[in-house]
């Protein structure tokens, strides 16, 4: 297992290498990283968008393109998922088969590297990345919210701290024992917690003080719960995907009055399926919105 995650890590330096786009593959901090993690560390700060799967209205979602997408979308954060392939190697997939977004199919955590390394992303000549690539090609450019689909935390600890980007990153479970796990190996780590209606604050947050940001819902965003968030203090990440991208999309009257509703919740992050768009809106609803050098 762990060879097969070092051949892993060789080949995603040697991409690197052969890729004029990519990071260098240890990743220290840019002037806009620096910005960015400034205002990602402050509870107050302004408004910070999340590309779901990267940019993908004309990349292949979860694609080296879609970070490039992302990026110049203007988005702060690039929400990805991971999975581990049965042999070790952390690599980017969002679902439980890789039937819908490569040329295969399979369980996403019983195919190994090799097998991995064989598929194609639809609609491309390139395999699902590897956690390392996804993270080298991000490298400076854009901060990262690690969407766990696997409990298997070694492996992806191991990559973020190779790459030095444990302050680049933070990691998202709704399921806080398995944050809990990678906080014990990377104590550094930031990590996202997930607030619902039948979980407590304390519950979820219990052994992870400090909690840098609290993903919520409508329905668990109370004024109470909003209220407790921000006096821990942490930021609130909320979703756009779906109703309120839709109405950004068909350019309804009603846009602001719909982001309005988040700002009420207390959202300083928007995770969105239309991250140029919401960002354009954003400005034009008078919300204050997060900026960094390219």
């Amino acid at each position: 297992m762990i060879s097969n995650l070092l051949k892993a890590l060789f080949a995603g330096v040697l991409a690197s290498a052969a890729a004029p786009a990519m990071a260098a593959p240890f990743c220290g901090e840019t002037p806009r990283i620096a910005a960015l993690t400034e205002q990602w560390a402050d509870p107050k700060g302004p408004t910070m968008i999340a590309a779901h799967r990267g940019g993908h209205l004309h990349a292949a979602e979860n694609s080296l393109a879609a970070i490039d997408e992302a990026v110049a979308a203007g988005a702060d954060f690039i929400e990805t998922d991971v999975h581990v392939t049965s042999d070790g190697v952390p690599y980017i997939m969002h679902d439980r088969t890789v039937d819908r977004m490569t040329d295969g199919s399979g369980d996403s955590e019983t195919l190994s590297y090799a097998e991995l390394m064989r598929l194609q992303l639809k609609g491309t000549d390139a395999s699902p990345p590897t956690l390392m690539q996804f993270l080298m090609h991000s490298c400076g450019r854009i901060l990262v919210d690690l969407d766990m689909k696997t409990d298997r935390v070694g492996p992806v600890v191991a990559v973020l701290q190779a790459l030095g980007m444990l302050d680049q990153v933070e990691m998202f479970d709704s399921d806080s024992d398995t944050l809990r796990a990678a906080r014990a190996l990377a104590p550094e780590l930031q990590v996202m917690t997930r607030l619902t209606t039948n979980a407590t604050l304390a519950a979820i947050n219990r052994g992870l003080a400090p909690v840098r940001i609290v993903h919520g819902d409508p329905d668990s965003l109370t004024p109470a719960a909003t209220a407790a968030i921000r006096a821990m203090p942490s930021r609130i990440w909320a979703n756009a995907l779906g109703e309120i991208d839709d109405h950004l999309a068909a350019h309804s009257p009603d846009a602001c009055a719909r982001l309005a509703a988040l700002r009420d919740r207390g959202v300083t992050n928007i995770q969105t399926d239309q991250p140029a768009l919401l960002r354009r809106y954003l400005q034009d609803c008078g919300w204050s919105v997060a900026s960094a050098p390219n």
